[in-house]
């Protein structure tokens, strides 16, 4: 039984879940993906986009590998904060899945950057919880919002979530607050600096406001494939989230930063209203948190078969995707 195999936490279980990312993103290795064109002003993104647009495969090799990092981090995370079994593998073998279930996903693009940034504030915030004078995370979290929302717009709205972090954690100080928003303000003077520098200043500051007039404005067709597993996918978590609710009683700090994980949930779903042509990638957002429940759901299981199955055909609905049904059918 493989819940069974990836309750623990050793070499040959980071072995396996490497060996799975490898055949999840075979195809793309083969026929590289285009990475998304920059949507709104996202400088960052739109350097990193200039710089391997004509480089297909370098990008998807770096992108294979900043999933994969995302992967064992958050587990390790997760782990550390015993939101899921501790030491166990679970959760990384979900999430690489996961994250894997489009063939479009399959590349370095805006979303699997802003994620890589979303875990290192949820690292500082988890940090933080019932320490209010560590203002250095606090200010940190703030901090790599703004830097995350240089590659994908819509992730500034997270700041909110930094925001409601201090409530759940019934740590918002008037430092806190101070701290979190003097680190989103930071990365913003130096690029106002930059903009002022190339003359440029009061029309690249147009632009930012300008972006968020429009609302569910999605410029490319989602196809079959992404209802199908994306309906596949939210049915996972569904089920995950109720059985993961109704489990066994927490204590109050591990309630609590359960709670922070939800709420990137529902962030996910408040941002995806302006998400444009990115949104086929920006589900990944929400990974994070349907890792740990659905892991959560099926460490405590006591009859894990039906489970096992349920992943299995999830596990072979999104291999078989990405390694022939896009390509026949797109291509």
């Amino acid at each position: 039984m493989f819940i069974k195999f990836f309750k623990s936490s050793f070499f040959i279980q980071y072995l396996v879940i490497g060996i799975t990312g490898l055949c999840l993103w075979f195809s793309a290795f083969l026929v590289p993906p285009g990475m998304p064109a920059p949507e709104g002003p996202v400088p960052l993104y739109s350097l990193v986009y200039n710089i391997f647009i004509n480089m297909p495969l370098t990008a998807t090799i770096i992108g294979f590998f900043l999933v994969l990092t995302e992967t064992y981090w958050l587990t390790r995370i997760l782990s550390q904060h015993e939101l899921v079994l501790k030491n166990s593998s679970l959760s990384a073998l979900v999430f690489l899945v996961m994250m894997s279930f489009l063939p479009g996903q399959l590349t370095l693009n805006p979303i699997n950057i802003a994620l890589g940034f979303m875990i290192l504030i949820l690292y500082h915030l988890l940090i933080s919880y019932n320490k209010p004078e560590h203002l250095d995370r606090i200010f940190a979290a703030g901090f790599f919002t703004a830097i995350a929302s240089m590659f994908y717009l819509p992730f500034i709205l997270w700041f909110i979530f930094v925001v409601i972090s201090f409530l759940v954690f019934r740590a918002g100080n008037w430092r806190a607050w101070m701290a979190a928003f003097i680190g989103l303000l930071t990365p913003f003077i130096y690029l106002a600096v930059w903009y002022l520098w190339q003359d440029d200043l009061i029309a690249s500051a147009l632009e930012f406001p300008a972006f968020f007039t429009n609302i569910l404005v999605f410029p490319n067709p989602f196809h079959t494939d992404f209802y199908l597993l994306c309906g596949f996918t939210v049915l996972l978590a569904l089920w995950g989230i109720f059985l993961f609710r109704s489990g066994p009683e927490k204590t109050v700090e591990i309630r609590s930063k359960t709670n922070i994980l939800l709420w990137t949930i529902v962030f996910t779903l408040l941002s995806f209203l302006f998400s444009r042509s990115m949104a086929i990638f920006h589900p990944a957002l929400a990974m994070p948190a349907l890792a740990m429940v659905i892991t959560g759901t099926l460490v405590g299981l006591k009859k894990v078969r039906v489970a096992e199955i349920i992943l299995l055909v999830y596990f072979f609905s999104v291999l078989f995707n990405n390694l022939f049904i896009h390509q026949l059918v797109y291509h």
